[in-house]
């Protein structure tokens, strides 16, 4: 991810969470900062569970950006290795379970999710 969208989604995350946080702790009170916005307490809750998710949403991309940068920064640092088994005939799959084994991964679910994620990278990989 590259650096302004990073500060972006942590801004924005940030932010969604101090209003879920002060929504949260503030709810149905009559001198909450959202009567002058919302009159009505009872908002008050669907503020909570909007902000919130959006915390989840958020969050949720940035895991997705940092995981893929993560996998584009392996499949980098292997391409010629990568190209040889290639030019070998070797599949996507026993490419990714090479590059897993030099890693010391060997078996489990960790194991299984990159397994499956560097196999997708791979079919983009030129």
């Amino acid at each position: 991810m590259s650096r302004l969208p990073g500060i972006f989604l942590y801004t924005a995350i940030a932010l969604s969470g101090l209003v879920a946080m002060y929504t949260l702790l503030n709810a149905g009170s009559p001198h909450s900062l959202l009567r002058m916005v919302f009159a009505d307490p009872g908002t008050d809750v669907y503020v909570a569970a909007g902000s919130s998710f959006i915390v989840f949403v958020l969050g949720f991309f940035v895991f997705f950006f940092r995981d893929r940068e993560g996998f584009q920064q392996i499949l980098k640092m292997n391409a010629d290795r990568i190209r040889q088994l290639r030019r070998q005939g070797q599949s996507n799959a026993r490419i990714a379970d090479s590059i897993l084994t030099a890693m010391g991964s060997t078996a489990g679910y960790r194991h299984n999710m990159a397994r499956r994620k560097l196999i997708v990278y791979l079919e983009d990989f030129e």
